[in-house]
């Protein structure tokens, strides 16, 4: 007896090419980036926000060198090393880092800061690195106030000197300070602007055109 194969279904063609265009469309086009939306005047206003912040955070930061470096040198000449070794350490010290700190402020206002872009992903890349470099700043600047405070412990332990511990201990504790406070304000800054970023990626919306999938941001 011979066995009747069962019919074989097939699917509608109407049905079957929609699924294979949707598929090619989303397997081989490529997302097209001219026209994501994500280039806009609020990204560009955000990159132009990063750059002036960057040049007053430099500015800042100047300032503070300088008026250690002045208060310093003034400090190491009005006193006597011998008689007064603590009040001649901390100018030392203060002038020492006053001089860095405006070396420091000065390159990288000559340098130039970067172009301001209307990318998004540029201009969060930019951010972010921003932001990552002034956390390592903060961490550093603890670091700092930490060796100072180890300074002053350890000048009250029969160190030869003490006072001229006392004087390196106290330097760096300011300094570790203040710039901690600088770095700070910057830092906050940045995080607003990374956070205004994330809202204007939030608003992107998938679409799919004629020429592939693009990104739709409403304005």
């Amino acid at each position: 007896m011979e066995r009747t194969r069962p019919p074989r279904t097939s699917v509608p063609p109407s049905r079957v090419r929609p699924f294979l265009v949707a598929a090619a469309l989303l397997t081989f086009v490529p997302v097209a980036a001219g026209q994501s939306g994500l280039s806009g005047p609020d990204v560009e206003a955000l990159s132009q926000a990063l750059r002036t912040d960057q040049q007053a955070h430099l500015w800042r930061v100047g300032a503070w060198g300088l008026a250690n470096a002045v208060g310093g040198a003034t400090l190491v000449l009005a006193s006597d090393r011998g008689d007064q070794p603590g009040r001649w350490a901390f100018g030392l010290q203060s002038g020492a880092w006053g001089v860095v700190n405006v070396g420091i402020a000065t390159v990288g206002l000559m340098s130039g800061l970067g172009d301001v872009s209307a990318d998004w992903a540029q201009a969060f890349a930019t951010e972010n690195g921003y932001a990552d470099v002034l956390l390592l700043n903060l961490g550093l600047n603890v670091g700092y106030a930490a060796v100072g405070g180890t300074l002053l412990a350890v000048a009250g332990r029969g160190v030869a000197n003490p006072a001229a511990w006392r004087g390196h201990g106290a330097a760096l504790v300011l300094q570790g300070a203040g710039l901690f406070v600088l770095d700070g304000v910057a830092y906050l800054g940045t995080r607003d602007r990374l956070g205004a970023l994330t809202e204007v990626a939030s608003r992107v919306d998938l679409a799919v055109s004629g020429s592939g999938i693009v990104l739709v941001l409403p304005l």
